[in-house]
């Protein structure tokens, strides 16, 4: 196992905290409604720190070969040895909304990037390896009347991260800002709750299209003091895909003509999960100003190889944040 799948599940673990965090935005302190529509003029910085702990082990699956059992066998020892791995990241995220052009349209830029982290392995802690390739920003604008949204120009850590939000940009955020305009829609009053589906487009294209998560958000106004609003909020994920394994390009030459034909060799992923937490937002300006979200996700992955992985995560998502936004001067009396 390397490190780059469990960052990228990180990776994905807290895109979904951050979305869930920020969907909750009052309007009023007698009905509250989760409306984070953009506005002209927001500017807000959130500091996120991520803590995981992920626990793999590998088997031979039912139909595996005595080969295929020997080499799985060695790679489970070497993994059970090693342990589980634990991660740390820290992050921070920037949005900026400008003012509307004549057609209503608001420009946008938002950021995230990686400030730090750390794995540790076999006892041992090391920096995380290529977090620059976290890095992204992106000017996109947004139609408040239909909640449009389109992705302008992207810049990322890496070719690949640019080729992904091209891809999945405008499909991804679109709906999370759907999703935002159905819960601006049901205002709540304090002990009332929200359950909403969720079906989210992953950030990292698939083969097949199999790039969607389904999900349960359940929101409840726990209570509203001092001009903020405080909210518990609970999630259920799921997701299964059946994929073709790219062919290596020497395996495919190798293969030969006679075998060209041959039905591709899959893979089979399932990940299930859930979340619990709290979110504290400023009603004067739709800030986040605090939240936390614990999440279990477990994952059972089975190989061409005829092995099979089992992967559990328990990831916390803490943020804090604050407004960017110079205050507005006061008119001087005549």
């Amino acid at each position: 196992m390397t490190i780059a799948s469990p960052l990228r599940l990180t990776l994905l673990g807290a895109l979904l905290g951050l979305n869930l965090a920020a969907q909750a935005a009052p309007s009023a302190p007698v009905a509250v409604s989760f409306d984070t529509t953009p506005r002209a003029g927001q500017q807000q910085r959130q500091q996120i720190d991520l803590q995981a702990v992920i626990k793999a082990r590998l088997e031979a699956g039912p139909d595996a070969t005595e080969e295929q059992r020997a080499k799985m066998a060695k790679a489970a020892e070497n993994m059970e040895r090693m342990g589980q791995m634990k991660m740390a990241m820290r992050m921070e995220q920037t949005m900026k909304v400008g003012a509307p052009d004549a057609q209503g349209w608001l420009p946008m830029t938002v950021a995230v990037g990686a400030k730090g982290g750390s794995v540790e392995m076999g006892g041992k802690v090391n920096p995380l390896p290529n977090l620059a390739k976290a890095d992204m920003s992106f000017a996109a604008r947004f139609n408040p009347k239909d909640f449009g949204f389109e992705v302008q120009a992207v810049e990322a850590g890496s070719a690949e991260g640019n080729e992904m939000m091209r891809n999945l940009g405008n499909k991804t955020i679109g709906d999370s800002l759907q999703l935002f305009k159905a819960l601006s829609q049901r205002p709540l009053k304090i002990g009332e709750s929200i359950e909403v589906p969720l079906n989210m487009s992953l950030p990292m294209p698939l083969p097949g299209g199999a790039n969607n998560m389904q999900g349960l958000l359940h929101y409840t106004l726990a209570r509203v003091d001092k001009g903020v609003a405080h909210f518990d909020l609970s999630m259920d994920l799921k997701m299964e895909l059946n994929t073709p394994v790219p062919r290596p390009p020497a395996a495919a030459s190798a293969a030969g003509a006679e075998t060209a034909d041959a039905p591709p060799q899959m893979l089979h992923m399932v990940l299930s999960g859930g979340g619990k937490g709290t979110s504290s937002l400023r009603l004067a300006d739709r800030l986040p100003l605090a939240s936390r979200l614990a999440m279990d996700m477990k994952m059972t992955m089975d190989g061409p190889d005829n092995g099979r992985m089992f992967m559990d995560m328990d990831m916390v998502v803490e943020s804090k944040g604050e407004s960017l936004a110079k205050p507005v001067a006061a008119k001087k009396k005549p």
